[in-house]
């Protein structure tokens, strides 16, 4: 009686337990709705909250410095760190509704100043500022003058400005944004960089054969090591340079060119048949002085 077969069997390696991974539940379209109104929703009270505080910012920058004999370039470092956490969240926008607000109270642009803004009493829409040459000139708008004391402020003013981001806060993660630097503070750290340079590194001067004979030992070290024995001979021995300098020798004046027969005749150096056969050949005049007498 033949033996019943046994069905075969997959090589592939079959998984013990069967997968039983729970399926993700599936939401009504009332929820999923729901959700994304809520986040929507957060987005725009987290956009509120970010403006909200651009604004108080604004008021308690429109207040410093609080000394009114405070230096622009030496603030204070309290006010300073206000400044910098304050500016996190600003654009360069707000950055210009900042100026424009304490520019509307006779005070300079810039944040940290607590001089009166330069009032330009012209009704002159431009303004022609000269320099120490008076080819080094600039046309500027008088609004633009009047947004600050000096042109140093108006320097450090727009170097917060070019530092701040052009993205709205609630876009990006302020957070971890690098805060702005101070105009003062770029320049005391390449003062400082410059004051704490390493200095250049002493050079010895070396005599000048040392480098050459340096350079022989090594070569004849190599020879040896090869042992290239006409090599070592050779260059044991010096060989005697001579440096010997070319004399300079008088340069005469080249004689002018003699002027042969029938030059003046000739056309462009040519001289003509004609002319060459009118001219008698040396001796023949003699002849025919010769010939007359006897004839």
């Amino acid at each position: 009686m033949p033996s019943a077969t046994a069905p075969p069997r997959s090589i592939l390696n079959s998984s013990s337990a069967p997968c039983n991974s729970p399926k993700p539940p599936t939401l009504s379209e009332e929820e999923r709705n729901r959700q994304i109104a809520l986040h929507h929703a957060r987005l725009l009270q987290y956009r509120k909250d970010i403006e909200a505080r651009n604004l108080a910012s604004t008021e308690t920058l429109l207040d410093l410095p609080t000394s009114p004999s405070a230096s622009p370039p030496e603030p204070c470092a309290a006010e300073v760190q206000t400044v910098k956490e304050a500016l996190k969240t600003f654009q360069p926008s707000d950055h210009d509704a900042l100026v424009e607000e304490r520019n509307i109270d006779n005070r300079c642009g810039y944040v940290l100043c607590p001089r009166e803004n330069r009032n330009q009493d012209t009704s002159g829409k431009y303004r022609v500022l000269i320099g120490r040459k008076e080819k080094d000139f600039k046309v500027v708008t008088s609004k633009e003058m009047g947004r600050w004391c000096s042109d140093e402020c108006g320097k450090m003013a727009l170097y917060l400005r070019v530092q701040l981001g052009e993205e709205p806060a609630w876009t990006r993660e302020w957070q971890a944004d690098k805060p702005v630097e101070l105009y003062s503070e770029k320049e005391q750290k390449k003062a400082i960089g410059h004051g704490h340079a390493q200095p250049a590194p002493s050079i010895v001067l070396a005599r000048p054969n040392s480098r050459g004979e340096d350079m022989q030992q090594r070569l004849r070290d190599l020879a040896v090591e090869r042992g290239d024995k006409s090599n070592i001979d050779r260059m044991s021995t010096k060989v005697a340079v001579r440096v010997k300098e070319n004399e300079k020798r008088g340069q005469t004046a080249p004689a002018p060119p003699s002027t042969a027969d029938g030059a003046e005749d000739a056309i462009e150096g040519y001289v003509p048949k004609g002319k060459r056969d009118s001219k008698p050949v040396a001796g023949q005049e003699e002849d025919v002085e010769d010939v007359m007498p006897t004839i």
